[in-house]
């Protein structure tokens, strides 16, 4: 590097400093009829097909899930970014956010938990094993239904961080090298 270069790189210590972009499909953790967004979350086992995600225990959602200990993770199309924002800045101890949010149920999963008709897909899902790492719990489930949408969209929903959400621009099939 030369003397009047600026390095390629910052460094920080913490992730609140570094405030970089790490694109996450983001979904709506529903845990009876409360919704969190949810992008910290993913596949741990094929086979039992088990699914993890992380819940601050801080959260309204923590307390929920430890009390009912099932939950439906509905991943929803780029087009419900506000919505999907706007949960996430309601609290569920004090707010209906189902209500609040305007998303039609397609009923409700054997646990009580919402199965929100504007999904892609959905998992239904059985906690059967937490870890508290840090400032979150992550909870593991069993994979015990998945719902999916034969209209699915061709755009999921990322979660950039800082409020910012995006979704892909083009569909590669990796092993031919076409286009979709």
């Amino acid at each position: 590097m030369g003397k009047n270069e600026e390095p390629m790189f910052k460094t920080y210590d913490t992730l609140e400093q570094a405030t970089h972009a790490q694109p996450r499909v983001t979904a709506l953790l529903a845990c009876q009829n409360n919704l969190m967004p949810a992008s910290w979350h993913m596949p741990v086992s094929k086979s039992p097909f088990r699914y993890a995600v992380a819940v601050r225990e801080e959260n309204y959602t923590h307390a929920l899930l430890e009390e009912h200990g099932s939950f439906t993770l509905n991943f929803l199309p780029f087009e419900h970014y506000e919505t999907v924002n706007r949960m996430g800045k309601i609290h569920g101890d004090s707010e209906d956010k189902l209500a609040i949010s305007g998303l039609k149920s397609e009923g409700k999963d054997g646990n009580g938990n919402v199965l929100l008709s504007a999904s892609d897909f959905i998992y239904e899902c059985v906690v059967c094993d937490r870890y508290k790492n840090g400032d979150h719990a992550i909870f593991i489930a069993d994979v015990t239904k998945i719902h999916v949408n034969e209209k699915q969209s061709a755009k999921p929903m990322l979660f950039s961080g800082l409020g910012k959400y995006g979704t892909v621009g083009e569909t590669v099939l990796a092993t031919k090298g076409e286009t979709i």
